[in-house]
């Protein structure tokens, strides 16, 4: 996974089926004997509730209406590549010659243009950048089902399909830099990046106010769109069948704690997290969890860590202060 949650009317969706189940049971009550009314009444109901959580499920699935533009500079290419039936999306920035390359994931709800500026201050250093647009947003084709692990395999497709335009020879190694819930794809790429040919080539991972545990999300969408708590575990084992079925290849998600960092991902080589100290998004639950496992797995010498008071979540596009952690971090790096 992972799928976000999208609000929905449920208050009015529940309102007329109780209308129509209650015009039903009348009819149904005025004609029969309540020895048949017991039995037709309970089988209404489980239907309701199925229905219920099949629309709250297929609803967790869906990706932003709204989209933000992408990128419309010459400098960046479009990259398109074929992904299980989905056409995957990144732009593209190569420099002259052999060079280090960014492997860029913007967050939910935003574009490669909601971080070109990022990226650019890394070509200007002589990298070359790809930016990867997760299905639904900016230009990048829109999924029936959206869940983060797309995200992934949509990353792991273009970069395969790189040599296209940039052959291995002038890449000399990789750093990812993931904002929000481009840092969640980035952990869960982390978990997997040796299985790739290019994966021997990554250096480190830059986290901006990254997304680390999905539980929360999930639990807080709940309450906030009001659904009863009797259901909230029938809505998760549902929503874990429909994911088995979109990614039949992944292991088998039974627990939510299996989307929550460090299950679901953590780096082994140099990361430096870049935090909003006022994450009016997704607060300070994630950031502290990243940096406890991170520790609890014997990995805080390679961990360096920053609150920001000046940053938004929303990752400004230009702040000087990350600048410099970044390039001061960079610069140690490639040294190393």
């Amino acid at each position: 996974m992972i799928i976000m949650f999208s609000k929905f009317g449920y208050g009015r969706f529940i309102l007329l089926l109780a209308l129509l189940a209650i015009t039903v049971c009348i009819q149904f009550l005025m004609h029969f004997p309540l020895a048949a009314n017991i039995p037709f009444l309970f089988v209404v109901g489980a239907i309701l509730v199925y229905l219920y959580i099949e629309i709250i499920v297929s609803n967790i699935f869906k990706q932003p209406i709204n989209r933000k533009p992408s990128i419309e500079k010459e400098s960046w290419k479009v990259l398109n590549v074929n992904c299980r039936g989905v056409e995957a999306r990144a732009l593209l920035n190569r420099r002259e010659g052999s060079g280090p390359l960014l492997l860029m994931v913007h967050g939910w709800k935003s574009s490669a243009e909601s971080v070109r500026e990022r990226a650019e201050w890394f070509c200007e250093q002589g990298w070359h950048a790809l930016i990867v647009e997760m299905p639904g947003h900016g230009k990048a084709r829109p999924v029936d089902k959206w869940t983060a692990f797309r995200v992934v395999e949509h990353t792991v497709e273009l970069m395969d399909a790189l040599s296209s335009k940039l052959s291995q020879n002038e890449i000399t190694e990789i750093v990812f830099y993931g904002h929000s819930m481009g840092g969640f794809i980035g952990l869960n790429l982390s978990k997997r990046i040796d299985q790739y040919q290019w994966g021997t080539k990554m250096k480190g991972w830059i986290l901006e106010s990254p997304m680390t545990k999905y539980s929360s999300i999930f639990e807080e969408s709940l309450r906030e769109s009001k659904i009863p708590k009797i259901l909230h575990i029938a809505v998760q084992q549902r929503l874990f069948v429909q994911f088995g079925a979109l990614h039949p290849n992944e292991e088998p998600v039974q627990l939510l704690s299996q989307l929550d960092t460090p299950l679901w991902g953590l780096p082994k080589q140099p990361t430096l997290i870049i935090q909003a100290a006022e994450d009016n998004i997704l607060g300070r639950t994630h950031y502290d969890l990243l940096v406890t496992s991170m520790k609890e797995a014997g990995r805080e010498s390679i961990l360096e860590a920053h609150l920001l008071d000046q940053l938004p979540h929303t990752g400004a596009q230009v702040n000087s202060a990350r600048t410099k952690i970044i390039e001061r971090w960079i610069n140690e790096l490639l040294i190393q």
